[in-house]
């Protein structure tokens, strides 16, 4: 069978369980411009006709075998921050250098040859080597600074080195059984291993940069504030910013989301991270997610697969 696969709605598993007002108001409040057309015309659709509209002007594609997909959970943390360095808060978030070039220094280079320092391009400072890593790995934070205000800090550019999962190396080592693995177990096992820390970062290249965000929420690479259990990182090569897809996942009912973001590690047509929200609930939850999954893209009518939209 050669995939993507077009298939009926009435063979959507959840579609007919979905709420689909809510995913029309989502959808229209979109920016994506590849479905720029279709979000003009979703504003001027009333909610009781949400299913009819998305029925009427899209196709849904599966795009590989049942439940031959990954899917994982990401957030967006909130942190202490400050915006000067001192004894505990010396951990800091980066700018893009002017003569960032791809690719350019690995995170090993970077950290062990200090080369940012002395830049002007500390935006804050956190109290955690850990925290700071996985900042990097979520791609956003929110940082509350002493004075009680809240600032956001989002992606702006990475290094173009391939993303490696520490994670995976630890389970490589036999560490842990790959089906145990969450994010909170291994931020306890950097916590009780902090001499083979630095070194463990190393074996990831790939290093991000930031930029502060003025927004209520967290920010997606399509531009546009994601919504928790309704936004999530693909693979824009495989399916562009905007579109609806489906996610039926291994003892979950299946869901709808909408591709707003994307990821170092969300590689492939069967590949997607569902953000989970702010803070450490969020977080908790993002780092349970990792099972099979199955994604059914609703495609624009009338439109070639992947080559119209994706490029």
């Amino acid at each position: 069978m050669t995939y993507p696969q077009p298939i009926g709605f009435s063979d959507l598993l959840g579609w007919n369980d979905e709420d689909h007002g809510e995913i029309l108001s989502l959808f229209s409040q979109q920016t994506a411009q590849a479905t720029k057309h279709l979000i003009r015309a979703a504003q001027n659709i009333p909610p009781d006709q949400a299913r009819k509209f998305f029925e009427d002007y899209f196709q849904p594609m599966q795009f590989g075998p049942a439940f031959a997909g990954h899917v994982t959970g990401y957030y967006e943390p909130i942190l202490a921050g400050k915006t000067a360095p001192d004894a505990d808060f010396k951990y800091p978030l980066y700018a893009p250098p002017r003569d960032l070039s791809l690719p350019w220094h690995t995170r090993h280079a970077i950290e062990q040859g200090d080369i940012l320092s002395g830049r002007a391009l500390e935006l804050v400072y956190l109290n955690s080597r850990v925290d700071q890593y996985f900042v990097h790995i979520q791609g956003s934070v929110a940082v509350d600074y002493p004075d009680g205000t809240r600032a956001r800090f989002g992606f702006a550019a990475k290094n173009g080195h391939p993303y490696r999962s520490i994670g995976q190396v630890l389970i490589a080592r036999g560490e842990i059984a790959a089906e145990n693995i969450t994010a909170d177990w291994v931020k306890s096992w950097l916590n009780a291993n902090p001499e083979q820390m630095d070194a463990l970062f190393w074996e990831n290249p790939s290093y991000i940069f930031f930029a502060p965000r003025q927004t209520a929420g967290a920010v997606g690479a399509a531009g546009d504030v994601l919504s928790p259990h309704r936004s999530i990182a693909v693979d824009p090569a495989y399916i562009p910013y905007g579109l609806p897809v489906m996610i039926a996942r291994q003892g979950h009912e299946p869901r709808l989301y909408l591709a707003q973001d994307c990821g170092s590690a969300i590689k492939g047509p069967q590949r997607a991270d569902i953000f989970c929200g702010s803070g450490n609930e969020a977080g908790h939850h993002a780092g349970q997610i990792n099972a099979a999954a199955q994604l059914t893209v609703l495609w624009p009518k009338g439109h070639a697969v992947v080559d119209d939209l994706a490029g």
